[in-house]
C-alpha cells in the first residue's frame, strides 16, 4: 500500500526539467547560433504591394483594382481579405508582375530584399513614392496543448515557435515540449519533433516557421492517467479509515 502511494505521488508530478524551455544554459553559455532566420519568399507566395504617391492619378494608375475604394488612402486601411484579393502571386519563375513598372523578381530573396527591388523600379516613374510591401499568405496552425488552438495570420519574418505557441496562449499544464512541426515543401510534407526544452533546438531549420506550418503540441503521459482528477482527498480518506481499522482490531 505505501508503495502504492509513492509511486502515485510521483507520477502526478511533473519534473521541471519538462517544464522549462531553452535550457541548458551552463553546456551552452549565454548566447547560441540560431538558425535560419528571414524567411525567404517562394514561388506560390503572395505579395501585397501598394504604392502611393502625392499624384492621385498616378496613384490609381499604380494601384489597380483599389480605385474604387477611394476610402483606402494608407496600407492601415486595408484588411486582411482586401491585402489578399489585390495581392500579386510570385509565379513559378518567382517573378511578380505590377502595373507600369512591370516584371520583378522576388523570390530567393527576404521581405525588405523585395521591397528594395521594387522600391528601386518604382523610382525610375516617380519621385516621392512609398511603398508598402507585406506578404500575406504567412498563415501558422498550431494544434494540441495549447491554451487557444488555431490559425493566426503573421506578419513577421521571423517568427518561431515559440512565437507560435505565444500567440496560441502558451501551452497548458499538460504540453509536452517536444513539440511536433508539420512543414509542406516541393518534396512532400515534412515532419519533425522539435525539443523546445533544448536550447539546441535554436539550431533547427524548423525554429524559424514558415507559411502553412503546423504546430503540434502533444500531451504529456500523466494525462493520459488524468491524474489531475484522480480522488486524492476520497483516496487518503480511505487510507486513514483503514488504518484506524487495523489499530482498532489490533
Amino acid at each position: 500500500m505505501l508503495a502504492l502511494l509513492v509511486s502515485i505521488l510521483f507520477s502526478s508530478c511533473i519534473p521541471q526539467r519538462k517544464i522549462k524551455i531553452l535550457q541548458d544554459r551552463q553546456e551552452l553559455g549565454d548566447e547560441i547560433t540560431a538558425g535560419e532566420r528571414k524567411y525567404t519568399l517562394k514561388p506560390g507566395d503572395i505579395l501585397y504591394v501598394r504604392v502611393m504617391t502625392t499624384n492621385t492619378e498616378m496613384n490609381e494608375l499604380f494601384n489597380i483594382g483599389e480605385t474604387r475604394r477611394p476610402y483606402m488612402t494608407t496600407s492601415a486601411d486595408v484588411g486582411d481579405a482586401q491585402m489578399y484579393i489585390y495581392g500579386y502571386n510570385i509565379n513559378k519563375e518567382g517573378n511578380i508582375q505590377l502595373p507600369v513598372i512591370g516584371v520583378i523578381r522576388v523570390a530567393g530573396h527576404t521581405i525588405e530584399e523585395a521591397y528594395q527591388r521594387i522600391h528601386e523600379s518604382a523610382k525610375e516613374y516617380l519621385l516621392d513614392a512609398t511603398l508598402s510591401v507585406r506578404l500575406v499568405n504567412f498563415k501558422v496552425t498550431v494544434l494540441g496543448e495549447v491554451n487557444r488552438p488555431g490559425t493566426y495570420t503573421i506578419y513577421d519574418d521571423e517568427f518561431t515557435v515559440i512565437d507560435a505557441i505565444g500567440v496560441a496562449g502558451d501551452m497548458t499544464d499538460y504540453g509536452n515540449r517536444r513539440v511536433h512541426i508539420i512543414r509542406k515543401t516541393d518534396q512532400g510534407r515534412q515532419f519533425i519533433r522539435l525539443d523546445i526544452a533544448d536550447r539546441e533546438a535554436a539550431t533547427s531549420g524548423f525554429y524559424y516557421l514558415q507559411p502553412n506550418d503546423v504546430v503540434y503540441v502533444e500531451p504529456m503521459l500523466a494525462k493520459r492517467f488524468n491524474l489531475a482528477q484522480f480522488p486524492f482527498a476520497v483516496f487518503f480518506s480511505g487510507i486513514s479509515t483503514a488504518i484506524l481499522l487495523l489499530n482498532f482490531m489490533n
